[in-house]
């Protein structure tokens, strides 16, 4: 049994599903068909009184927010890098759409997507940056050659009807997975995934 995995490389709880998905794949013999969810950028938020007490409360929910995902990646021993403003992962997003266009093999896929988000959540390299992506692919074992084209003529109906997809079925954030014929939204989910994967061995872990 395959599992089919959306992400989009912005998303910090994608990044931190990452290894707990390449492992239960591993494990169970699994391939992923990772897939792109781009997701729309969130409108910013303009206070108009930043000394306000809802100023105020929502600034100390997204520092506690950052904390956590910090910790959840410290103890994965990720290295972790958070942006101070939303990710542009148009790009990033885009070359996993091309490396599936090509009919890139699983390991390169997966090489794409592990070298891709470790990189991005490093620090280390802009996903909006088409030259940093086009490298991420040919160092995949994908063909650089022609992205940039895909990039700016048919990336954005691609993904657009992809993420028209995945909504469809319900899924309205990443990571989301389908095994079984089923929807799961969130790394929650990476026991029973990884209960379907492994066959459904004894009672699902819910």
């Amino acid at each position: 049994m395959d599992l089919v995995a959306y992400i989009d490389f912005k998303s910090p709880q994608a990044r931190l599903a990452l290894g707990p998905t390449l492992a239960a794949a591993e494990e169970t013999g699994a391939a992923i068909d990772w897939r792109p969810f781009h997701l729309k950028p969130r409108p910013e938020r303009r206070e108009a009184d930043p000394a306000s007490r809802g100023a105020r409360h929502r600034r100390a929910r997204a520092d506690y927010r950052r904390w956590e995902l910090g910790f959840y990646a410290r103890g994965q021993g990720i290295e972790w890098v958070h942006p101070e403003a939303e990710l542009d992962s148009f790009a990033a997003n885009a070359g996993l759409a091309w490396m599936k266009r090509q009919d890139a093999g699983a390991s390169q896929r997966d090489d794409y997507v592990n070298r891709v988000f470790t990189e991005v959540w490093a620090g280390r390299m802009d996903p909006s940056d088409r030259s940093a992506v086009e490298a991420a692919i040919v160092s995949a074992g994908g063909d650089g050659e022609g992205f940039g084209r895909f990039l700016e003529e048919q990336a954005e109906a691609e993904l657009t009807s992809a993420a028209d997809e995945v909504r469809a079925l319900g899924a309205g954030d990443v990571p989301s997975y389908i095994v079984g014929g089923e929807l799961y939204i969130g790394r929650a989910h990476l026991p029973v995934i990884r209960w379907w994967l492994g066959g459904q061995v004894g009672e699902p872990p819910v």
